[in-house]
């Protein structure tokens, strides 16, 4: 429904395409943003080992994606030990009080900024910089069997 991100326990028999993620559980959204203010909010529920956040059109999608630093992937990590990280150059980790259920996601491509929100509260939740110059893509990662990331309307 292209609103649901999950890993499935059985494989899929899909075809080896370009766009498609070939060493990693990363998906990209089918909207891409070339400029402009955009948001979205994610729901993640009690889930462990997932991410959200931005990628750059040209992010390796045959190739391993390095979890601790990119500079093609802009990410809000939660890690199996429970551990939130804001990931992008560098891996910082979080010092955040409350479980995240639901992220707001807001790109600001010319001012090459990528902010998560709480959306339950609309608390900041860790800023990224950012220099785009290319199409941008909302990023999702989920590596649990235990975890699902939906996307709000």
């Amino acid at each position: 429904d292209r609103k649901r991100v999950w890993v499935r326990s059985e494989g899929q028999n899909l075809r080896d395409i370009p766009k498609r993620f070939a060493c990693s559980c990363s998906v990209l959204g089918t909207k891409g943003f070339t400029s402009g203010r955009h948001y979205w909010e994610v729901v993640v529920g009690k889930g462990v080992c997932w991410a959200v956040g931005v990628a750059l059109e040209s992010v390796p999608r045959k190739e391993p994606l390095n979890l601790h630093r990119s500079e093609k992937v802009w990410r809000l990590r939660l890690d199996e030990d429970g551990q939130y990280r804001a990931v992008s150059m560098t891996s910082e980790v979080l010092a955040l009080r409350e479980i995240l259920l639901r992220i707001r996601v807001c790109l600001d491509y010319e001012a090459g900024r990528v902010t998560f929100y709480n959306a339950e509260d609309m608390t900041q939740i860790v800023q990224l910089e950012a220099t785009f110059n290319e199409k941008v893509f909302p990023y999702f990662w989920v590596y649990s069997k235990k975890t699902q990331i939906w996307l709000c309307d």
